[in-house]
């Protein structure tokens, strides 16, 4: 072989080898689990949760027989909070506000059940006041709809008006036709 042929091998071999690629290194992929949290439930936080539950389910006979029994049972905090699911629950006119002022003494209260039970009575308390707000937004929604009703409903008598008033006229003979 020629020195140029044995140069022009070398040459390529040693381009071939400078393409090669090294396998790239992986570095290691951290995984943060997050931390474990035991949260250990309070039996009178498992209670009201429970009774919560119950009231979704009862008729409205059930809940007047639940209020008079709630009406005779003493004033701990956890039948306050009880007191105040039941006017969520009967959704009467106003109860929603009777249910939300019940709430408030738990919230500021110093007593040892007060505190433990004052998350939960603030949950409820911003809940019954976004459904007050809901409602007043749908009650001005109704109102909205029977004005514009109304007005659909005037403005369909008018039509109607003019239609007989049309009718009614006896049509005119054109200018410039013979009787």
């Amino acid at each position: 072989m020629t020195r140029i042929s044995v140069a022009a091998m070398a040459a390529s071999a040693l381009l071939l080898s400078a393409c090669a690629t090294q396998p790239a290194r992986q570095t290691p992929v951290l995984v943060q689990t997050p931390p474990r949290v035991v949260v250990v439930a309070d039996p009178q936080l498992t209670d009201l949760l429970a009774y919560q539950s119950a009231l979704r389910l009862m008729t409205p006979s059930e809940l007047a027989k639940a209020q008079a029994d709630l009406a005779k049972a003493e004033h701990a905090p956890q039948n306050t909070i009880r007191r105040a699911m039941l006017h969520a629950a009967v959704r009467g006119t106003g109860d929603l506000a009777r249910a939300q002022a019940l709430l408030e003494p738990l919230l500021t209260a110093t007593g040892k059940d007060a505190q433990l039970l004052a998350p939960l009575a603030q949950l409820l308390s911003s809940q019954y006041a976004e459904l007050r707000r809901q409602e007043d937004s749908i009650d001005k929604l109704n109102a909205q709809l029977r004005d514009a009703q109304r007005r659909i409903d005037l403005l369909n008598e008018k039509l109607e008006a003019l239609k007989n008033i049309e009718r009614s006229l006896s049509v005119r003979p054109a200018a410039g036709a013979p009787k």
